[in-house]
């Protein structure tokens, strides 16, 4: 993988490495959707922080051009792990690390008036 957004190794039970990208997504389920935030991404799952604590057991997870179905792996409060029904592909997890470490800071999006997805 190219130098973009923060990588960790795979420890314990991950079983591929995990960028750290902070990028806003939706979250469509069964009830409904919500903006959420993509703490980090794999390529079999996500970790999410919601803004609050709505109960689901599937959804799909929408950021920049991509998506992925996903079942929730587990939760802590507002934090949540999503296992992705199929793998993403390097060049989606690329593109998306790529996008997180080039896009401006959440300051500067305030300051520009740009907005969530």
């Amino acid at each position: 993988m190219g130098p973009f957004a923060r990588q960790e190794r795979g420890f314990g039970r991950r079983r591929s490495p995990r960028l750290s990208v902070g990028l806003r997504a939706r979250l469509i389920t069964p009830d409904g959707t919500q903006l959420v935030v993509i703490e980090d991404l794999s390529l079999g799952g996500a970790r999410i922080t919601l803004p609050g604590r709505e109960e689901f057991t599937v959804c799909v997870l929408r950021w920049m051009d991509f998506h992925a179905f996903a079942d929730v792996a587990w939760r802590d409060g507002a934090s949540v792990g999503l296992q992705f029904d199929r793998a993403l592909t390097e060049e989606t997890l690329e593109a998306t690390g790529q996008y997180a470490w080039h896009r401006p800071s959440r300051e500067r999006q305030q300051r520009l008036g740009l907005r969530a997805c």
